[in-house]
């Protein structure tokens, strides 16, 4: 074959190796033609196979530009004249993109090549084998080393010594050769014309680096030099200059007047802090806390203040962190651990375990405000019912006035602890003040069975009925329905509250069958589920559970029927102040039963929060005063909630990696105005053809950064676990040092590679941030996705790259793809 058309704008080096890459893709694909031709020979005949060989033969005597064509007509004769399959394992092969790395080895004076790509291809007609990089053993050596370095390997049962003396990534696109890189630099095909491809030049001398900024000074730093905020005063934005650190920054050494005002506000009421990502909202809450305890110190005190925040990572941190602030006996906890604890104790004979699989709906539903309003009814109703019973069955027995100006004397009591004290003063273990005590032993007996056959577990487990009420409205469905559509009209069709009862009567049967439910509820419910229970909801490999939202429902209960809740003393669990961060996630249910801790009508509460970062499912609230507007205190009035003026300085992110963030969020930001302190890297877009290619690209710039930079703490993001792990496990093949898979908020906080979903990482931030899976089918233009995307942008300190095989997500076009 005649040589390829020389390119003047490459050196003698750089046209040789584009030339040897171009013939080698045009053997392959000729190789894997005659691989299709082969494998459908016996429906091809005798005469048609011989013009396809012809054909190929040929291609030793055809001028360059004539190649494509006849290549063209190869594969035209081979689908005209065959049927297609497509379980073939040949024409399953991925002919526009074969490979994307090729590798040469020498082992004891003998040199052979390997192609990597997405498949095994093994075949006579290839000029050399191309290997799978998930599977093939070998292709340990392209993603472990660099060309020029010796290797040791061993591959099955042998051991494989040698020298890999050629290593180049390809991009291939439509089995045209468009880019090469090795470590002579990156040569790349700058055709504009889809039919012509040979417009070749050297793009770059070095492949791309990830810089943490852990070099830089204070003095490279090049932050805007003043804003103006909303009161009209000024701040200078020069006067902190940058800590280059990824911990908890003391804002003492870096507080404007604005956020000096939010640490010092009213010890008491309810402070909402608000600002973007890396502004400082949780460093200021602590120090608000902080401040708290110092100003009045016998009453903030560290039993007494809690912090709660999204995850154990952070929560382990703080609490190391809390000490250097003065703050010594405080333990951070995260919400549904401690909740969780709490509604063990209080309710012991529910199960422990949690269902992993909780339907949108059935999330959103537990979570909607009106569960407050029904309670409070259901619990009004079944109190004026008591007052009935007691005039009804108790009309002719002497006392019956007294006894009734006992109960309305208890009205500010709850429920079940005023029907105690009732029973407790009719046998005169029991005050009542007010109220003189009750002389008819006939109207203490006569009560003593109405109360015992209308609540029979009132003395020995009156908090079996906070169980009996949260079930019966899941799982009557008539119930069910009426209330929802009374209470949240509109909200909720049809199809989602029969998907919310179906679930509620699926989780009964597992506790039922588990015999973790008690007599109560099976009189009240079995017969209404009796004929519900089929084939399709046998679900006996099942273990019996909750979801995790329902132990802010049972606890909400459990104060409206039997009071306070209580510590394992006996003595009322009650925090001078409650510090909640990533506030955004949290709906009315949750503010309500903070708030409901904090002592009566005087609540002491810090949130913080930014709703561009909400990513928890099941929040239907868009704003602060849809979620806080629901709360309300024991006499019935509303607290001092005082939203603070939202803090406008970004600490932790460039001011590159700032604008793409706002890019992600777009229209639905409500930061409006966000400004960061310094500038840095360009934020790049890398984009790639196999997963494959990805991470040996991955592989590389993560080997030299851990080379250049060894305390340099990177996160690798994809959105979901799944994605994260198979991103994993093709990492682990290339041998990276300090690599870490985190499943469930395990972080270190120290120097290394951590792989994860985004939602892991809300809270905190790393040098250098990895978006792997940015392509257009993982992010969408819909709010969830922008809210998650950003959330990842904004983990990264100093540099962000996005990564994406396929189409880029509409989210980052505009970025300049590499």
């Amino acid at each position: 074959m005649e040589k390829m058309k020389k390119n003047k704008n490459l050196s003698p080096e750089q046209a040789k190796v584009l030339e040897e890459e171009q013939q080698l893709l045009l053997l392959v694909k000729q190789g894997l033609l005659m691989l299709a031709a082969e494998d459908k020979e016996r429906n091809i005949s005798n005469l048609h196979l011989d013009n396809i060989i012809e054909l190929r033969d040929s291609l030793t005597d055809t001028l360059p530009e004539d190649v494509p064509a006849v290549m063209a007509q190869m594969e035209r004769m081979v689908l005209l004249h065959s049927q297609q399959d497509s379980h073939n394992a040949a024409f399953g092969f991925n002919q526009d993109v074969p490979y994307f790395a090729h590798i040469r080895l020498r082992e004891n004076k003998r040199e052979r090549n390997l192609l990597i790509g997405n498949q095994n291809c093994f075949s006579t007609h290839l000029p050399c084998p191309i290997v799978d990089w998930k599977n093939a053993p070998i292709s340990q050596i392209f993603y472990r080393y660099h060309e020029g370095d010796e290797y040791v390997e061993d591959i099955g049962e042998s051991e494989l010594e040698g020298e890999l003396i050629t290593r180049r990534m390809l991009l291939i696109e439509n089995g045209i050769l468009m880019r090469i890189n090795w470590p002579g630099g990156v040569l790349e095909d700058l055709s504009t014309e889809p039919t012509k491809h040979n417009k070749w030049h050297l793009v770059s001398h070095k492949t791309p680096q990830l810089e943490t900024g852990q070099d830089k000074t204070l003095d490279e730093v090049q932050p805007p030099d003043k804003y103006t905020s909303s009161n009209g005063k000024t701040t200078d934005l020069n006067f902190s200059g940058y800590r280059v650190d990824k911990h908890l920054r003391q804002i003492t050494a870096l507080v404007d007047p604005e956020q000096f005002e939010v640490i010092t506000h009213s010890e008491y009421g309810i402070v909402l802090i608000q600002g973007g990502a890396g502004s400082g909202k949780t460093t200021v809450a602590l120090h608000r806390l902080a401040y708290l305890m110092s100003k009045k110190p016998q009453y903030f005190k560290p039993k007494t203040v809690l912090p709660i925040v999204f995850g154990p990572a952070l929560a382990n941190y703080m609490s190391r962190v809390l000490p250097a602030l003065g703050v010594h006996g405080a333990r951070p906890r995260t919400y549904h651990k401690w909740l969780s604890g709490l509604r063990i104790r209080m309710l012991p004979e529910l199960p422990v375990q949690y269902a992993e699989n909780t339907p949108m709906d059935v999330i959103e539903l537990k979570r909607h405000p009106l569960w407050l309003k029904y309670y409070r009814e259901e619990i009004q109703n079944r109190t004026t019912k008591f007052r009935e019973l007691f005039e009804d069955k108790l009309a002719k027995v002497e006392g019956l006035e007294i006894l009734l100006k006992a109960w309305d004397a208890m009205s500010d009591t709850a429920l079940i602890p005023r029907l105690q004290n009732l029973a407790g003063w009719s046998k005169g273990e029991e005050t009542i003040q007010g109220v003189p005590q009750l002389s008819s032993a006939r109207m203490e007996k006569q009560l003593q069975n109405a109360l015992e056959q209308a609540f029979p577990e009132l003395m020995e487990s009156p908090h079996l009925l906070t169980t009996q009420i949260w079930n019966d409205c899941l799982v009557n469905r008539e119930l069910l329905f009426e209330t929802v559509e009374r209470l949240a009209p509109g909200e909720f069709n049809e199809s989602q509250l029969t998907g919310v009862w179906s679930w509620a009567v699926r989780q009964y049967q597992k506790r039922q069958e588990s015999k973790e439910i008690v007599e109560s509820d099976l009189v009240s419910l079995t017969e209404q589920t009796e004929d519900f229970f089929n084939e399709d909801l046998n679900f006996t490999d099942e273990k019996s559970s909750l979801d995790e939202e329902d132990d802010t429902l049972l606890l909400l209960l459990y104060q409206l029927l039997l009071g306070p809740l209580n510590r394992k003393n006996g003595k009322p669990l009650q925090y001078t102040h409650l510090m909640l961060d990533e506030a955004q996630d949290f709906g009315s249910l949750e503010f309500q039963l903070l708030v409901s801790l904090t002592p009566e009508n005087l609540p002491s509460v810090t949130l913080a929060g930014d709703l561009d970062q909400r990513i928890m499912v099941g929040r239907k609230h868009e704003t602060w005063e849809e979620s806080l507007g629901h709360l309300t205190l024991p006499d019935g009035s509303k607290p001092d909630v005082t939203a603070l003026a939202p803090l406008k300085i970004g600490y932790r992110s460039t001011h590159e990696i700032m604008t793409v963030a706002k890019k992600v969020i777009g229209e639905h930001s409500v930061n409006t105005v966000w400004y960061s302190t310094r500038h840095g890297a360009p934020v790049d877009v890398f984009r790639f053809k196999e997963r494959g290619a990805m991470v040996a690209f991955l592989a590389d710039t993560l080997k030299d950064l851990s080379i250049r930079e060894p305390l340099a703490s990177v996160a690798v993001l994809t959105r979901t676990q799944e994605s994260a792990e198979k991103l994993f496990d093709g990492l682990q093949r290339t041998d990276l040092s300090q690599l870490r898979l985190i499943r469930d908020q395990e972080f270190t906080f120290t120097p290394g590679i951590e792989v994860t979903d985004i939602t892991q990482t809300k809270g905190l931030e790393f040098d250098s941030v990895i978006i792997a899976d940015a392509d257009a089918s993982t992010y969408g233009p819909d709010i969830r996705s922008r809210q998650l995307l950003y959330v990842g942008v904004t983990r990264a300190a100093h540099q962000l790259w996005l990564l994406h095989c396929g189409n880029p997500s509409s989210l980052i076009t505009g970025i300049l793809d590499k």
